[in-house]
This record gives structure tokens, sequence and C-alpha cells, in this order.
């Protein structure tokens, strides 16, 4: 992972300068550095006041996790980590649930809706083990988070990504020190 952002990095600076034009003005930008942080950073940057004292963000999307530290509105660079524990790896999860408690095999599309509303217009039997497969995979979230240090007494926690419904679906939390962020 240093290995990527150090090479993005030194894409990012390959030029010293750029000159263009847009919406018939002609712009000159010089490069003095580039900070690379994870995607979920930027979802957050906009609120980094909130983030007194010692907080993770983790931004769950389709494939990963990130996790990372922001301690009093700063970034902690040495405390960023990827799991490879998105959404779609709950889908699979729920599938295979389904597969083997109702030997049925339900679109991925309704599994979806269910793990981001919490409900769909389909028999109780299937919601029951859709939901029961989604609480568990959202409880080893918790348990990945915890791997890393959460700790839901010493730290706030802020959610980010298409994984926000989840948490907020079938995840057991302390609302007042668990934000999810649904506007990014």
């Amino acid at each position: 992972m240093a290995t990527q952002k150090e090479d993005f990095q030194k894409y990012l600076l390959q030029n010293d300068s750029v000159d263009f034009m847009f919406c018939n003005k002609e712009y000159h930008v010089e490069f003095a550095g580039a900070d690379i942080y994870p995607q979920g950073f930027a979802a957050a940057f906009y609120r980094l006041q909130d983030f007194k004292g010692i907080n993770m963000l983790a931004d769950i999307g389709n494939g990963t996790m990130n996790i990372m530290y922001i301690n009093n509105s700063r970034p902690v660079e040495k405390k960023c980590f990827t799991e490879k524990y998105g959404t779609h790896q709950c889908v699979l999860a729920v599938r295979e649930s389904l597969l083997k408690e109702l030997g049925t095999v339900v679109d991925d599309l309704v599994i979806e809706q269910v793990i981001r509303t919490g409900s769909a217009d389909i028999g109780e039997k299937y919601l029951t083990v859709i939901r029961k497969a989604a609480s568990d995979y959202t409880k080893e979230i918790f348990h990945k988070l915890r791997e890393r240090e959460y700790n839901p007494e010493l730290m706030r926690l802020y959610v980010v990504g298409g994984g926000g419904c989840m948490i907020q679906n079938f995840g057991e939390y302390d609302k007042d020190r668990v934000t999810i962020v649904r506007d990014i």
C-alpha cells in the first residue's frame, strides 16, 4: 500500500506546473506537493472540525473497508488500514446462507435492497435469513474494527460509503458515539 501511495504521489507530481483552458479562461497551476489519503477521508474532510479527540473513520465500499484514525481533526498517516471486507462480500455471505438454509438462489438486487433498506417485498423466511446473515456480517465488521483498536468508549466512529447502511440497519452500536455519514 505504501508503494502505491508513493507511485501515485510521483504520478501527480510528474509536472511542476500545468497550463490549461477552462470555460474560455487560461489557467497556470504550480504544484507545491501532494498528500495522499484513503478515499474515505474526502467524505469527512468538510466536517474535520467535528473530529475532536480520538476518532476512527471507516469507509465501507463495495470491495474494501478503509480505516483511518483522525485525532483532533488531523489524519494519522501511520494508522490507515485496508480490509477486504466490503458490501460485496456481505452479498456473497447472504447468498451462501440462502443456499445453505433454504436451497434457493435469490437475485443480488433483492439482497442488496434488504442490505440498503432493511426490507424487501419477499417472503418472511427469506427476509429472516437475509437479515440474520447481514447482521452476522455487520458483527464481523465491528470485530475487524476492534482488531484495529476500535474502542467505542474511548473514541467516536464515523462510517462513510455504501456499507454505512449495513451498520445502520443491522449493527449493534451506540448511536451517540457512531455517526453514519450519508451525505457525501
